[in-house]
């Protein structure tokens, strides 16, 4: 693996996984929104695979294995609506920000580098989670992927972010816990760094080449 600088001007972090464990919540909606169309039985632990996909792709996998069918438009709104209050009733009291997060980025902020957060998670979901926790006070912008935009691994939400930092990708280090974060990386230009610690499947992610491994976020410092 080739040698990197360790310091950016301008740095992109995943969300989930990576700057938060959010499993809990996740879970609990996932089997709050299955509930919802008669799809019962599933445990949250057995959900936790999903983490980073987005919702529609989540909802209709398992629509077509327990009713052979995909979401239409109020299907998937009503699974929407019953995958928040999951969500949102464990919020944030069971979400951790992982060790040394917000130390780093309040350190690469002091720095003078600029931040962003960039997310699968719907734009209106990442505000809410983003400020709900706190992490707004150390990020320049906010990215969320809406419906209908292309997701990790595709490039769309890293080359947003960098447009909206008005960064250059060969100044830019992504952060990420999975092999989509690394490839989306790679695919807009992007030196990628891999945690060690979030969701993703460890042998995925050393297929996908990261530049960088990071055992606590504060490598990065």
């Amino acid at each position: 693996m080739a040698t990197i600088r360790s310091q950016f001007p301008h740095y992109i972090f995943d969300l989930d996984g990576t700057l938060t464990d959010s499993s809990i919540p996740i879970c609990a909606g996932l089997v709050r929104s299955l509930e919802e169309v008669g799809i019962s039985g599933i445990k949250p632990e057995e959900t936790r695979h999903w983490i980073g996909r987005p919702l529609t792709e989540i909802f209709d996998s398992y629509l077509l294995h327990h009713q052979e069918r995909t979401a239409d438009t109020e299907t998937f709104a009503i699974m929407l609506q019953a995958y928040r209050e999951g969500h949102d009733a464990l919020f944030p009291q069971d979400v951790k920000i992982y060790p040394q997060a917000l130390e780093t980025l309040a350190k690469l902020r002091e720095r003078g580098a600029t931040i962003a957060v960039a997310t699968t998670k719907y734009q209106e979901a990442a505000e809410f989670v983003v400020h709900g926790l706190g992490i707004a006070d150390y990020v320049d912008q906010i990215c969320g992927t809406d419906l209908g935009k292309p997701v990790k691994p595709d490039p769309f939400i890293i080359h947003l972010a960098l447009e909206k930092l008005e960064a250059a990708p060969e100044e830019t280090l992504v952060v990420g816990d999975t092999d989509a974060d690394v490839l989306a990386a790679h695919a807009a230009g992007c030196k990628a760094a891999a945690v060690r610690f979030g969701f993703g499947d460890k042998a995925d992610l050393e297929e996908a080449k990261p530049d960088l491994w990071l055992d606590s976020l504060a490598d990065l410092l």
